[in-house]
């Protein structure tokens, strides 16, 4: 069967079980794609773990960059990020993990050239990384405010999510040139790093703003596997709050630390969410489906009042972004070493 009749028997298998929108592939044979940018004049960015970022335009995949990283379990190059003013500021920002100089992560630049972008400058470094390559977070992306939030992981040291004076375990918010954002909760104070947004996480993956209030919900990944329990998590974000890692495990009801918004008591490690049509999306990694949940209340008052899923059959999700075209955008993520491997994977998707 070629791939396009596979696709379609997929498809049409989720769509009998009333599961998903329609779905077109829009480009596969990637390698673990981890984020998307969509440029303005067409095309889309595509990173990939191993430290390549491919530009895929007018049907043809290209290499736009090569950086070199520490591709080790779940780092390497990560998240992306276009400058919420591009191309009248022509940059684009990644994530990733380097050995050289001594094993972290960062946040680095490159300027764009068209069809290529050249490494120009790192501007946030030491952000906690371990041999193991694991929890290394690595979402970025520019908020409406146009300061840039990075996810970070406490690399499986987990004291690192409750210290201020670590970017391990923690929402950051900088500036476009990685300077501490005006405004954050902990900007002079005595043994905190003025970067910290929120902390008390484990290894958060997602980052999406509500399209009327504004408001900051992440996906993160709980202990799968650890203490026989998933407790993955959605969390609204508020401005200097402890979401409790490894406090609290799910929802703890102590005052002192901030209760998520969604749990998955079973495990479903999240990828990215995206609002799109009415409702909060989710990919899931182990879980292997696109979520929709159904939100109700308002400004800091949500409940998930449905949960339905709307995509599966394409094994491993891991990005979801709306692109400029009102479609939602997915990646698969059959390659890491820990999924199926199907024909045509690594993949996007675009779902209508």
């Amino acid at each position: 069967m070629d791939r396009r009749r596979f696709l379609g028997a997929l498809v049409g298998l989720a769509l009998a079980r009333g599961q998903g929108p329609r779905v077109e592939e829009v480009v596969g044979g990637l390698e673990v794609p981890w984020a998307l940018a969509f440029l303005p004049e067409g095309g889309i960015l595509i990173s990939e773990r191993p430290g390549r970022i491919r530009l895929f335009r007018a049907g043809r995949l290209a290499t736009y960059a090569e950086l070199p990283v520490y591709a080790r379990g779940e780092s390497g190059l990560l998240g992306l990020a276009l400058h919420p003013r591009f191309p009248q500021e022509p940059y684009l920002y990644a994530y990733r993990t380097v050995e050289e100089g001594g094993l972290r992560n960062q946040v680095v630049r490159l300027r764009h050239l068209g069809d290529r972008g050249v490494l120009e400058e790192v501007i946030l470094d030491g952000i906690p990384a371990r041999p193991h390559g694991l929890h290394s977070g690595g979402r970025i992306a520019f908020g409406p405010d146009g300061m840039l939030y990075v996810t970070t992981g406490e690399v499986y040291e987990r004291e690192l999510a409750q210290d201020l004076s670590s970017l391990g375990g923690k929402i950051l918010r900088i500036t476009p040139e990685g300077r501490p954002a005006p405004g954050n909760p902990f900007l002079g104070r005595q043994g905190a790093r003025p970067e910290v947004y929120s902390y008390g996480h484990r290894n958060p993956q997602g980052l999406a703003w509500h399209p009327v209030t504004g408001e900051l919900f992440i996906s993160e990944h709980g202990p799968s596997g650890e203490q026989g329990f998933g407790h993955d998590e959605v969390n609204l974000i508020v401005p200097g709050g402890n979401y409790g890692w490894p406090r609290v495990v799910g929802r703890g009801n102590d005052p002192r630390y901030l209760d998520p918004l969604h749990l998955w008591p079973q495990g479903f490690p999240p990828g990215n969410l995206a609002f799109f049509r009415g409702g909060l999306y989710v990919a899931g990694l182990r879980g292997e489906a696109l979520l929709r949940l159904e939100l109700e209340g308002g400004r800091g008052n949500w409940r998930v009042s449905r949960v339905e899923t709307a995509l599966s059959g394409f094994g491993r999700l891991r990005e979801a972004r709306l692109g400029p075209d009102g479609a939602l955008y997915v990646t698969t993520s059959n390659r890491d070493g820990r999924g199926r491997v199907r024909p045509g994977d690594d993949r996007v998707l675009r779902l209508v």
